[in-house]
């Protein structure tokens, strides 16, 4: 009797949490077309995915418990969290997004090629590469940039090889410094943007669209939007934990050190 009292109590049928997998797709609330790579997960219990390229996707539950919020969260579309409770109860379970308007700061630099500086690993030595040792997508490696002056960011790039036929996917991401944890902070972009590439070993680049001012220390940030986390495989150099490399194993996971690897990524930022 007592045991019935208590699941009665929870207010929640028990085939709910005999599920192992959480399944749904996420749109656009306005035009209720899906949204590709979403984040989704858990704070601070490294669970986590990514929407695949039509909005669906499949979360592993078996670790959360009916109280815990999942976070949706994707560059230009306002955040949101639900319980896992509410989302059980939701059947089919579709997660809907707002556009967020976010404005950009404006500078003024003239166009003077001797302006343009080179941040980051410049040069590959060796064939060393590796990955993040993580579960499904979004994995992330990240590298601190310093500016001394309000600065243009004008591109990012980062030494890939790929592993298998056909082409990768990454998505590059720009981010603020949190202070308190010297790790990377909120997105800078006003979008995602996400790198299809065919390329076999080089340099992916990235030639920013709209002007991106940084004034401060920033991290430049590449992530795994697809399951294989071993493809593309990125260049390494040691480099005894270097304080200025994060990485994270999962979506919306914790950020830690990368160890005794400094990871291929530079950027180009111009200033006046």
């Amino acid at each position: 009797m007592r045991t019935t009292l208590i699941l009665f109590a929870l207010g929640c049928p028990l085939w709910l949490f005999a599920k192992t997998e959480l399944t749904g797709v996420v749109v656009d609330e306005a035009s209720k077309n899906p949204i590709s790579y979403v984040n989704i997960g858990v704070f601070d219990k490294n669970i986590g995915t990514v929407s695949d390229a039509k909005g669906v996707f499949s979360l592993n539950i078996g670790e959360i418990g009916p109280g815990d919020s999942i976070v949706f969260s994707i560059v230009g579309y306002k955040r949101v969290a639900h319980p896992l409770r509410e989302l059980l109860n939701t059947s089919p379970l579709i997660i809907r997004l707002r556009e967020d308007v976010i404005n950009l700061r404006e500078i003024v630099i003239e166009n003077d090629p001797s302006d343009i500086k080179t941040l980051g690993v410049n040069r590959v030595s060796g064939k060393r590469f590796g990955f993040v040792g993580g579960i499904g997508a979004g994995a992330e490696v990240s590298r601190k940039m310093s500016v001394s002056k309000p600065s243009l960011l004008q591109s990012a790039s980062i030494y890939v090889r790929n592993k298998r036929n056909g082409s990768f996917k990454l998505r590059l991401n720009v981010y603020t410094i949190d202070r308190n944890a010297n790790e990377p902070g909120h997105s800078l972009l006003t979008r995602s943007i996400i790198l299809e590439s065919d390329l076999k070993e080089g340099w992916l680049n990235y030639d920013f669209k709209e002007p991106l001012v940084v004034d401060e220390p920033f991290y430049i940030s590449y992530e795994w939007v697809e399951a294989n986390l071993q493809n593309p495989m990125i260049a390494l150099r040691g480099n005894n934990h270097d304080e200025r490399v994060r990485v994270r194993p999962v979506s919306m996971g914790r950020w830690i050190m990368g160890g005794n690897y400094d990871f291929a990524i530079r950027c180009e930022v111009m200033n006046d």
